[in-house]
C-alpha cells in the first residue's frame, strides 16, 4: 500500500490546526472519480493497495517528507527575498498562479499574515 502519514506528523499541531480551522485552502482536487474507480476495481486482489490509492485520493497523498525531524521552525516567510524586477516573469508567474487558482488547483489568496505549520 501507499504510505499514509507517520503519527509523528500530526504532533505538529500548528499544521494540525491550520488544517482543520482552514479546510478551504487544502482542497483535494482531482479528475477522477472516487467512487467509480473504486467501483472499477472492486475485484482488484490487492485490496491494501486499491484501498491506499482511495484513501489518497479522497483525503491528499502523502509526499514522504518528515517535518518534524529537522528541527525547521513551522513557518518561514520568504515573501521579501523575491526580486520581481523583471516585467515578463512577473506577468508569467501571475498569470499562472491566477490559472491554477481558477482551476481550483491552488488556493485563493488568504492574506498577508502567513498561517502557522
Amino acid at each position: 500500500p501507499l504510505p499514509r502519514p507517520p503519527p509523528t506528523e500530526f504532533e505538529n499541531t500548528a499544521a494540525v490546526e491550520t488544517i482543520a480551522s482552514h479546510p478551504e485552502l487544502f482542497k483535494i482536487v482531482t479528475p477522477i472519480h472516487v467512487e467509480r474507480f473504486r467501483d472499477l476495481l472492486r475485484d482488484h486482489p490487492n485490496r491494501p493497495f486499491v484501498e491506499s490509492v482511495i484513501a489518497g485520493l479522497s483525503e491528499g497523498f502523502w509526499p514522504l517528507a518528515d517535518t518534524r525531524s529537522s528541527g525547521a521552525p513551522d513557518s518561514v516567510d520568504y515573501s521579501t527575498a523575491a526580486s520581481w524586477d523583471d516585467e515578463e516573469k512577473l506577468k508569467f508567474f501571475q498569470d499562472t498562479r491566477n490559472e491554477e487558482v481558477a482551476d481550483g488547483r491552488w488556493s485563493p489568496d488568504f492574506g498577508q499574515d502567513l498561517l502557522p505549520g
